[in-house]
C-alpha cells in the first residue's frame, strides 16, 4: 500500500522554511507527498532586492513555491486564497484575505483534498500559528475539523469522491527549549528576542511547547541540502535565513537538522515520543 501524506499550510514558503526536511525525507523514501498552501503569500515582507516586486509579489510567490515544492519531491496544491499579513496588517481586513473565508467552505476544500488524495497523515500548523500568525491558525481552524468530516458521509456528501478518513493528525510544533537557544543567540548579537523577525513583530519568548508535549521527532540530516535548497528557491522571503545562520553548518546538520510535531489524532499521553510519522 502506498503510503500518502497532505499537508496543509499558510503561505509559500512554509513548506521549505518549516517541514520541508520532513517532505523531503518522505518523498526520497517513497511516500507520496502532498503540499497545499493556502494563500498567495502577498502581504509578506519583502527580502532586500526585491521591493520593486511588491506589486505582482502573488505571481514570484507562485514561481518559487513551484520550484521548491519540485525541489522537495512532493505535489502543490493550493487553496486559493489571499495572504492575510501578520496581526495587525492592514491586509487583515481584506474582504478576500484568508481569515475572512466562509469557514464551512474552506473546511470543504480541505475536505475535498483528502477525499481525492486519501493521505493517512494529514500534517498543518499548530492552534498557535507557530508564532501566532493569523493565517497560519485560520489553517489550523480548517484543517482540524476537515480531517473527521472527511470521513463522514453525513458531511460534504456533495463533494466527492467517497468519504475517506486519514489515520493519524500532526501539528508542526517546536519544543521551548530550541526557543530558549534561539532567545539566547540573539541576546548574545544584541537582538531583542521579543521583537524579532524582518518586522520585529514576533515575540520569541511567546512560543514553543514543553518538551513533553512533543510527539514526533523526525531527523533529516540526510535530507538536509534538499530542505536547504528548497529554501533557497524563496529568494524573495530571503530564502531561509535566520537565527540559525549564525551558527557552523556542520553543527547545524548533526544537531538541528530534526523537525518536531504534536500528535494530535489518535491522541497520545505527555512524554509519548515516535520518530515516522507513519509509525
Amino acid at each position: 500500500m502506498t503510503k500518502r501524506l497532505l499537508a496543509v499550510l499558510a503561505h509559500p514558503d512554509d513548506e521549505s522554511f518549516g517541514p520541508g526536511g520532513t517532505f523531503a525525507r518522505y518523498a526520497a523514501e517513497g511516500v507520496d507527498v502532498h503540499i497545499a498552501i493556502a494563500t498567495d503569500g502577498a502581504a509578506g515582507s519583502v527580502a532586500s532586492g526585491y521591493e520593486e516586486a511588491r506589486e505582482k509579489l502573488a505571481e514570484v510567490r507562485a514561481g518559487e513555491l513551484e520550484t521548491a515544492v519540485s525541489v522537495l519531491g512532493a505535489t502543490l496544491h493550493t487553496l486559493g486564497y489571499r495572504d492575510s499579513g501578520y496581526i495587525n496588517d492592514p491586509a487583515n481586513q481584506h474582504p478576500e484575505a484568508f481569515i475572512n473565508a466562509d469557514e464551512y467552505e474552506a473546511i470543504g476544500r480541505v475536505v475535498r483534498l483528502i477525499r481525492e488524495i486519501q493521505p493517512q497523515v494529514v500534517v498543518t500548523h499548530d492552534e498557535t500559528g507557530n508564532y501566532f500568525h493569523p493565517d497560519h491558525i485560520f489553517c489550523w481552524k480548517i484543517t482540524t475539523p476537515a480531517f473527521h468530516a472527511a470521513g463522514d458521509p453525513t458531511q460534504y456528501p456533495d463533494i466527492g469522491p467517497a468519504p475517506y478518513q486519514p489515520q493519524r493528525l500532526y501539528y508542526t510544533a517546536f519544543p521551548n527549549t530550541m526557543i530558549k537557544f534561539y532567545t539566547f543567540l540573539m541576546r548574545l548579537r544584541g537582538q531583542d528576542p521579543r521583537h524579532a523577525g524582518r518586522n520585529k513583530d514576533i515575540d520569541f519568548t511567546r512560543l514553543g511547547f514543553p518538551r513533553n508535549k512533543i510527539h514526533a521527532v523526525i531527523d533529516y540530516r540526510d535530507y538536509w541540502d534538499v530542505k536547504r535548497e528548497a529554501s533557497a528557491k524563496h529568494a524573495s522571503q530571503g530564502g531561509g535565513t535566520g537565527n540559525s545562520r549564525a551558527l557552523p553548518e556542520w553543527f547545524q546538520r548533526r544537531f538541528l537538522a530534526r523537525e518536531t510535531y504534536i500528535r494530535a489524532v489518535p491522541p497520545v499521553p505527555d512524554g509519548f515520543r515516535e520518530t515516522d510519522l507513519f509509525e
